[in-house]
């Protein structure tokens, strides 16, 4: 039984009652679909704890091990160390800071998109969208801390921002839409910021006579030049070259850098669906069915990335699509409302004759596809008669040629099959709710963002699929053929929206800058406000498989496994927990430091008789005020602690934690009150407050002792108030 679902009974926990426990450092809803002998496992988790919108895209520093995640529901951004995560062991990272927009003092802005961190420089850069989001926007610069340094101003709401390889500029997709009644429609740009100097400057590039292929996507609102909406950028490793997508318009702009010029923009073309490894269920009725239909599907990739196979640099993209949909102006609607005005014609489709999707329409192919999304730009003759169908996305991911822009590969129609074996029940469900199907007729998983690294020597390539919650990894040896590895998610799909849902942005952490030894992948995911991470052919999970005192029947071993698997307890030997054993001062002092990640600020020692291998943490735990010695360079750390003894330590370590004293609430009247000694009295009414120990009806018993298994739950329910 998941611990975030047992309550453990007053029977069975003794006298040291607590409320149960919602939510824990527990991992049970990751899983590994495939290809196991790619080994993944799942060994940390951040939670802004703001749900929607906490966690979007994330930066990240080699040298100091941080990372720095943008939190749209704050309008900030948080700085997280994991500078403690390890191999083999499960850990609830924490932030170090949060920094808020509010504090940059810069007027009339709103929000902050996207954030990148220098690869030497004491540096971040981050996106700051004006409001109105029309007005030219900035880029935020500040030191790896958060303090603000200075500001530059770019064009119209700044998406992504990113610096290159060799740190001498940021680069600046500023996107340009319109607001959402239509009267004022900016023109999208390209800024490049020089920061190798004292005093930084934007070259803000637009797209006046630069040269479109046919197949950029336009439509009928607005001119070219402001329909052309820049959105994310990848850079070559030399420097000299950038590529940005350009969703909407189904587009990849290049861009020299080393001349400061946009070079061209070209189109992606379309994903025929009619043909055989193309396929996709498009019907939401309540199966699972991937059928060749006759739709075409603009790739429209939003986050892309570029890597170099045989001297060769390709752009690697995740085929979500979006539509132009404004209060003011809307392309999108479905089959059902257009349907007297659809009349098909082969010529469009490489897969059907004109006799066969005659046939199929008279069988009632609109009827069964009514609810499918399309354009209405795009498909329609000059009386007005949809000759094909557009559609938006092609719930794959596509590789392409950077110097042609020429379709090397596409995934065809494998997420679809991947995810329908590895969650049938679960199938195109979408990322706030749990619902069989509900996807199939609006771009199904929804590929999201991708990255690419090496583990063990070989290229992969690691894509997010936005709705369904989860990440495909795909072996890159061959560019032109990529072949599947395995799918992984960590979303808990016992409920709507639990574990980690969403994923909107990933990190790859290479083995040489992983603080494990292992590759990483850090995954924003939006919907939960959560960063899962995920190792790479680590160490084998902790578990509690040698501990034979604590089986899995046993009221404890959802605790003790938790904070076991995350180095926060250890056994009394390799066998053995010891659950009953009483336990000591030195034993809860250690387990808190631990929990909190306490570590000395300096190498003194101010007790004398605390062994050596706990003397650094009993040692933090006193600078931060959470442990007492009992007399002169004394720490007595054999002795039993009693109940009222942990009472207080554990409420000076949640407000050390939190930085907050705890508000008494309604005062508990225990008949043992005047045995509590009056030092701890406040401490025992604030465990109380916080449903942290509680005691019986009638008493608290605070001179009596309480076992290592007690200590794990109140230290387990420690991390679930913090």
């Amino acid at each position: 039984m998941s611990l975030r679902k047992k309550f453990i009974s007053a029977t069975a926990a003794g006298i040291l009652l607590t409320a149960p426990i919602n939510t824990l450092a527990a991992k049970p809803s990751f899983t590994q679909h495939f290809g196991e002998d790619f080994q993944v496992t799942q060994i940390g988790q951040y939670d802004s704890k703001v749900g929607i919108g906490g966690t979007e895209i994330m930066a990240y520093d080699v040298e100091l091990q941080r990372a720095f995640v943008t939190n749209g529901a704050v309008s900030g951004f948080d700085i997280l160390s994991f500078e403690k995560l390890k191999s083999g062991q499960f850990k609830k990272v924490r932030s170090e800071k949060r920094v808020f927009l509010s504090e940059f003092g810069i007027e009339n802005v709103d929000d902050i998109t996207s954030i990148a961190s220098h690869p030497t420089k004491d540096l971040i850069a981050v996106t700051v969208v004006s409001d109105p989001k029309t007005d030219p926007g900035y880029i935020a610069f500040l030191n790896k801390d958060g303090k603000y340094v200075t500001k530059v101003q770019v064009g119209s709401l700044p998406d992504m921002v990113t610096f290159t390889p060799d740190g001498t500029k940021a680069i600046v997709a500023n996107e340009g839409e319109p607001s959402d009644d239509y009267s004022v429609d900016p023109e999208g740009s390209i800024s490049i910021i020089d920061v190798t100097g004292e005093e930084f400057k934007a070259n803000t590039l637009t797209f006046k006579d630069v040269p479109l292929d046919d197949k950029v996507r336009v439509n009928s609102k607005g001119s070219v030049l402001q329909q052309l909406e820049p959105e994310y950028i990848t850079v070559s490793e030399d420097s000299k070259t950038a590529y940005v997508s350009m969703q909407e318009n189904n587009a990849i702009a290049t861009v020299d850098l080393v001349n400061g010029k946009i070079l061209s923009v070209k189109g992606l073309g379309v994903k025929d669906h009619s043909i055989e490894g193309n396929e996709l269920d498009a019907k939401r009725d309540d199966q699972t069915k991937l059928e060749r239909m006759p739709l075409l599907g603009f790739y429209m990739p939003d986050a892309i990335t570029s890597f170099t196979a045989g001297g060769k640099t390709y752009i690697l993209t995740p085929n979500e699509g979006d539509a132009r949909d404004y209060e003011a102006y809307s392309e999108e609607t479905e089959i059902g409302d257009i349907a007297d005005k659809i009349k098909l014609k082969g010529k469009h489709y490489a897969g059907f004759t004109q006799e066969q999707l005659d046939k199929m329409v008279a069988d009632g192919l609109l009827e069964d596809l009514e609810k499918v999304k399309l354009t209405t730009e795009q498909g329609a003759n000059e009386e007005g008669i949809y000759e094909a169908l557009y559609s938006y996305g092609g719930r794959s991911f596509s590789i392409f040629d950077a110097d042609t822009m020429q379709l090397v590969f596409d995934s065809g129609s494998e997420f679809e099959e991947i995810t329908a074996e590895a969650l049938p029940e679960y199938f195109n469900t979408d990322n706030e709710e749990i619902a069989y199907d509900k996807r199939s007729n609006a771009k199904g998983p929804e590929p999201e963002t991708v990255v690419t690294g090496k583990v063990n020597g070989k290229e992969y390539a690691f894509i997010a699929l936005e709705r369904t919650s989860g990440i495909m990894v795909y072996d890159l040896t061959n560019p032109l053929k990529p072949t599947f590895v395995t799918f992984i998610t960590s979303r808990d799909f016992s409920e709507d929206i639990k574990g980690d849902v969403s994923p909107e942005g990933l990190q790859f952490i290479s083995a040489e800058d992983s603080p494990t030894g292992f590759a990483l992948l850090a995954a924003t995911h939006e919907v939960t406000g959560t960063v899962a991470i995920y190792e790479f052919g680590g160490k084998p999970m902790k578990g509690l498989h040698q501990f034979k005192d604590v089986p899995v029947k046993h009221w404890a071993h959802e605790y003790v496994a938790d904070l076991y698997q995350q180095g926060i307890v250890n056994g009394k030997s390799e066998t053995s927990f010891a659950p009953q054993e009483t336990v000591t001062r030195v034993e809860f002092a250690v387990m808190i430091a631990n929990a909190l990640g306490l570590e000395p600020a300096s190498e003194k020692r101010e007790f004398t008789d605390v062994p050596e291998e706990a003397a650094g943490a009993v040692q933090a735990a006193f600078e931060a005020g959470i442990v007492n010695g009992t007399g002169h360079e004394t720490f007595s750390p054999n002795e039993e602690l009693t109940r009222e003894h942990m009472a207080a330590m554990i409420i000076r370590a949640y407000e050390y934690a939190t930085n907050n004293e705890v508000e008494l609430g309604e005062i508990k009247q225990y008949k043992d009150m005047k045995s509590i000694s009056t030092s701890m009295r406040k401490d025992v009414q604030k465990a109380y407050t916080l449903n942290m120990m509680v005691g019986n009806e009638i008493t608290f018993h605070p001179h009596e002792t309480s076992t290592r298994a007690q200590a794990a739950k109140v230290i387990a329910i420690l991390l679930t108030k913090i």
